[in-house]
């Protein structure tokens, strides 16, 4: 598909903030050595970029707005952290809780 084709999506309305998963996502590479023995092509901010609005915003005709990079240093990040709750993961946190919200919600699809 290629990553012109490639949108980001949750399911964030039913199991809660995604924002650990975009975490991981914008950390996550693919080494060289499984770009050169896969074929897999790296995964550059760039790349990011595009699945994480870019493409989205182009495929609905919207024009979006260039931002200055947040200028926030390390000091004040660590005294955020320090200060700050721990983010939690809603949603289930097991296959049982999984299956149970599945049934509850999706029990009219017949699934």
């Amino acid at each position: 598909m290629g990553e012109d084709r490639v949108i980001w999506g949750t399911a964030s309305i039913w199991y809660g903030s995604p924002q650990g998963q975009l975490q991981a996502f914008r950390a996550f590479e693919i080494t060289p050595e499984f770009q050169a023995r896969f074929g897999y092509p790296a995964l550059t901010p760039a790349v990011k970029a595009k699945v994480l609005g870019l493409n989205a915003a182009r495929l609905y005709g919207v024009e979006p707005k260039v931002q200055a990079r947040c200028t926030v240093g390390r000091a004040e990040l660590e005294r955020l952290r320090t200060e700050l709750p721990p983010s939690q993961a809603l949603g289930p946190r097991t296959a049982r809780a999984a299956r149970a919200v599945r049934a509850r919600d999706w029990a009219w699809t017949g699934a």
